[in-house]
């Protein structure tokens, strides 16, 4: 079960850090709405850029974590037919 534990991990620290990364799209974009008036040019380019980047993180967390939970799934499938 080792194998399985450790796939089960790795899909709790994926699912970690998208939980960290809509968080912080969440921040930049709160901070656009409320400094757009104010803030230099440059900080606001830099802030939408972040959230694309951050945006496009979440996208690839996201497919890793589906590879892992089908790869979790076949383990376990092929686990309990062992045990019959």
């Amino acid at each position: 079960m080792g194998k399985i534990d450790r796939e089960k991990e790795e899909i709790g620290w994926i699912k970690f850090w998208i939980g960290v990364s809509v968080a912080s799209v969440m921040g930049l974009i709160s901070w656009f709405v409320n400094h757009y008036e104010q803030a230099n040019t440059l900080l606001l380019i830099l802030d939408i850029f972040a959230v694309f980047i951050l945006a496009a993180l979440i996208i690839l967390l996201n497919r890793i974590g589906l590879k892992k939970i089908r790869e979790l799934e076949d383990l376990e499938w092929h686990y309990f037919m062992s045990l019959h």
